[in-house]
């Protein structure tokens, strides 16, 4: 159709609506209309622009009509695609900055919700007790359900110094919880390792930025110059960052020729996979996940797990997955896209599921201490093993679970139990068989009892070392 034609078509239509306003039929229907092509589609919607334009009652100008057009397109695919106004474009490139001020926390957008994928290290975020999956429903009292993700983190930062009080759902709780945190400058420090117990060295990264993998390496000649045996590597509440960085940081670990990553598009004949170069570290490893961590660092850990060069600790991890292209467009504003979905090394996905760990441990809070309240005491005269009832089983599964070991407390020594109690004798040098004995006993309750004095432990950081050694 050339443009005289569909000019004159457009126009008809207009006329057509403007009679009808014209003799009273406001609420006139039109006849329902199917389109066999994109371009009819299109000759639409440019009539509906000028009906709006003539028939409105506020001032409206052109742009901003075309700016709701931009963003209603990005409304019906997932929750990382959106299109960027200007100014949002200007905010999303200042992300890469190292420093911001507010409150420390990343955030992702799950259908209306703002969802807290991790707060970072150190941060008034992490110190307050906001937790991964955390969902933020309120802000200074406002309901952000259904912002943007850029209007939600601007409602959040704000300047150095300032309060902002924000409400939380969290899973398994009835009511809002609520923290009022005073931001402050937020300098994301990407790299921090120290040496441990008996030569393990330990690196914890806090997102893959444009030097991780050069300052990874200077920490690893660190270590090594003082004698290190084993490394742990620590991306819990890593939200991620730059994928390219956690592939250079996957090759000093993984044997040449082995695949890293996989990157699946919507042509299949477009994957790209990334393949081992450097040749493999061989030091004893240990890689520490949770809930926190995202993208790169799951990318990491599932290259780490399913080659098999290292042991992954600690409890699944967030489930982001995809791949994102950022495209500036005309008016200074871009959309976001994704265009691919990452796959591990043994071509698994990782969008909505997350990377599982080798070995399950959970971390003791400090507001789950009161369980110990409840506790049953274990004064029945026997040695359960798998298969036996009682009450020395249940206190036993109610201390592991405490602990960390992923154990249901039913009063039955099933399997998981059995496997947790050989577990926990193994971590404590014990002969691992999976008897409940005496000794076994006390010595669990000596490690609640040290948790009580000492405050909450690391316990995935201590299965880690263990694991390596």
């Amino acid at each position: 159709m050339n443009n005289k034609s569909r000019t004159l078509k457009i126009f008809m239509a207009t006329i057509l609506i403007v009679a009808l306003l014209s003799t009273g039929f406001a609420s006139a229907a039109e006849p329902s209309k199917t389109f066999d092509t994109l371009e009819d589609r299109i000759e639409y919607m440019e009539l509906m622009i000028k009906y709006i334009q003539m028939q409105y009652k506020y001032d409206v100008t052109e742009e901003e009509l075309m700016e709701g057009a931009y963003s209603g397109l990005f409304e019906v695919l997932d929750e990382h695609s959106n299109y960027l106004e200007p100014g949002d474009y200007e905010k999303f490139n200042e992300k890469a900055r190292s420093e911001y001020e507010g409150i420390g926390v990343s955030i992702t957008k799950r259908g209306e919700d703002t969802v807290v994928v991790s707060p970072l290290v150190g941060t008034p975020a992490e110190k307050a007790g906001i937790r991964a999956e955390d969902i933020i429903r309120y802000v200074d009292g406002v309901d952000i359900t259904g912002y943007g993700l850029d209007k939600a983190a601007d409602a959040i930062k704000g300047q150095a110094g300032t309060k902002v009080k924000v409400g939380i759902v969290r899973k398994d709780v009835n009511e809002i919880i609520y923290y009022e945190i005073k931001r402050q400058t937020i300098v994301l420090n990407e790299i921090e390792f120290e040496m441990l117990e008996d030569g393990t060295g330990y690196i914890k990264i806090t997102r893959f930025g444009s030097e991780t993998d050069i300052n990874f390496g200077k920490a690893l000649d660190e270590l090594k110059a003082q004698g290190m045996t084993g490394l742990v590597i620590d991306v819990r509440n890593n939200p991620g960052g730059l994928v390219t960085e956690c592939i250079k940081l996957a090759d000093r670990f993984i044997e040449e020729g082995q695949p890293i990553l996989h990157i699946d598009y919507k042509d299949e004949d477009n994957r790209k996979t990334y393949f081992a170069e450097a040749g493999a570290l061989d030091l004893p490893l240990a890689v520490i996940i949770n809930e926190g961590s995202a993208s790169a660092s799951e990318i990491f850990a599932g290259a780490i797990k399913d080659t098999g060069v290292g042991t992954i600790i600690g409890t699944k991890s967030f489930g982001k997955g995809t791949v994102q292209s950022v495209i500036p467009i005309t008016n200074g504003g871009a959309i976001k896209m994704t265009i691919a979905e990452y796959l591990t090394s043994s071509e698994d996905p990782i969008n909505k599921i997350g990377i599982e760990p080798d070995f399950v441990v959970e971390n003791i809070r400090a507001e789950d201490t009161e369980d110990v309240l409840d506790f049953v005491p274990m004064i029945e005269d026997d040695k359960p093993t798998l298969g036996d009832v009682g009450l020395n089983v249940y206190g036993a599964q109610q201390r592991l679970a405490f602990l960390g070991y992923q154990v249901e407390p039913t009063g039955k020594m099933d399997q998981a139990t059995f496997e947790a109690v050989k577990s926990f004798q193994a971590a404590e040098n014990l002969y691992s068989y999976g008897v409940f004995d005496w000794t076994t006993r006390n010595l669990v309750e000596q490690r609640i009892f040290t948790v009580l004095r000492n405050g909450v432990e690391d316990l995935q950081l201590k299965t880690a070392i263990e694991k390596i050694k």
